[in-house]
């Protein structure tokens, strides 16, 4: 099976896509940003790179924050690329052991560790919890 990262470009769309995973066990990854940041560059390559790893227990997608301003209150989307995890329909929060609300996530993915922190994410929430804290 190939998997990739889906770009999606609704607000419906995003919810299809938490919604259609909710029952399977699989975690979904959204990249909420502006794509033309570089940060963002850097976090969708990390992304697509370890698309394959990953698929078998999450779900890629990236979402540009100007074209699906939806979610931009409701989750306080202010930096230039954030990334939200979501588990049986739920919210999964990571955050960092540096007592930062917001992981710099394109640092944090950019060395090659997103497929352990998606396993970590995966295992966390198929136990039952909401709060991930990673290094």
């Amino acid at each position: 099976m190939s998997y990739h990262v889906e770009h999606l470009h609704s607000v419906q769309a995003v919810d299809d896509a938490i919604d259609g995973e909710g029952e399977s066990g699989r975690l979904v990854v959204v990249r909420f940003g502006r794509g033309g940041h570089a940060d963002c560059a850097r976090l969708d390559a990390a992304l697509a790179a370890a698309a394959e790893r990953v698929g078998p227990v999450a779900a890629l997608y990236a979402v540009d924050i100007d074209e699906v301003q939806g979610f931009n209150a409701m989750y306080e989307l202010h930096l230039p690329c954030t990334l939200m995890f979501f588990y049986g329909y739920r919210h999964v929060d990571v955050r960092s052991l540096r007592g930062r609300d917001d992981v710099d996530w394109a640092a944090y993915c950019g060395g090659g560790g997103f497929p352990g922190l998606v396993q970590t994410v995966h295992q966390s929430a198929k136990a039952g919890r909401r709060l991930v804290i990673v290094d």
